[in-house]
């Protein structure tokens, strides 16, 4: 498999959620229903969303989502739409005439090797991916299969997704910048300005800067936790890694 990154916009997501033992059958059910029923989609791929937690499927027979990308989340009759932020995704190019390794397979290797600067994107505590149909692709294997990621500022840990930060109709810079206005994706908007940091803190500092943030369940239970946790991820970070 080979692997690049791009960016999108929030997508769309219109079709049916169901069992993912049984997607072939969820498959026919959405066809049956999209003949009956069609809707305007964005393009002619075919959307297979998958939900995990960690390597088994999130919720038994809910954890597969079939459908068309479309270009707003305006309510069709008989289908459900599924939302995803705008983000960054590693996109695994399946490569079918030569053959691959499992698109499983290929997932958590990419995953592993980017753990320092990347993380799988969670919905509803479940993480996703979503394969993709239609292109170049024959028959019932995807063409390629596309990971949604996001990165955390080298700085302070702040994760990087505009949406969650903003708002989902939000059109603020969340990364930091450079000297010429061009964005620095390393950092968050709050750490580097104008090609400097925007403090001179050590690592210490940096972290009680932010314990009060992210104590109080936000997402470390107390100020102590938050400290210690804070510790082993900053010691990874570009900024403070040594």
């Amino acid at each position: 498999m080979t692997q690049n990154m791009i960016s999108k916009g929030r997508l769309y997501i219109t079709g049916l959620t169901g069992d993912g033992a049984k997607s072939d059958e969820l498959w026919k059910e959405f066809d049956n229903l999209y003949t009956k029923n069609p809707f305007p989609k964005a393009d002619e791929i075919r959307c297979e969303v998958r939900f995990y937690d960690g390597e088994k499927p999130a919720v038994r027979g809910q954890d597969v989502h079939v459908g068309y990308i479309t270009e707003n989340d305006a309510p069709v009759d008989g289908f459900t739409t599924l939302a995803i932020p705008l983000i960054d995704y590693a996109v695994l190019d399946t490569d079918l005439v030569k053959g691959s390794v499992s698109g499983n397979e290929a997932m958590t290797k990419w995953l592993a090797e980017n753990s320092a600067q990347y993380k799988q994107l969670m919905i509803e505590g479940a993480v996703i991916s979503m394969e993709r149909y239609g292109g170049k692709s024959k028959g019932d294997r995807p063409d390629s299969i596309w990971i949604p990621v996001y990165g955390n500022c080298q700085s302070c840990g702040m994760p990087l997704v505009l949406e969650w930060l903003f708002g989902k109709d939000s059109t603020e810079n969340i990364y930091g910048t450079e000297k010429d206005g061009s964005a620095n994706r390393d950092y968050c908007y709050l750490c580097y300005v104008n090609g400097a940091f925007s403090t001179n803190y050590t690592m210490e500092e940096m972290i009680e800067s932010c314990v009060p943030y992210t104590s109080n369940n936000n997402p470390w239970p107390d100020a102590e936790t938050a400290r210690s946790e804070m510790r082993k991820m900053y010691s990874k970070l570009k900024r403070w890694a040594k």
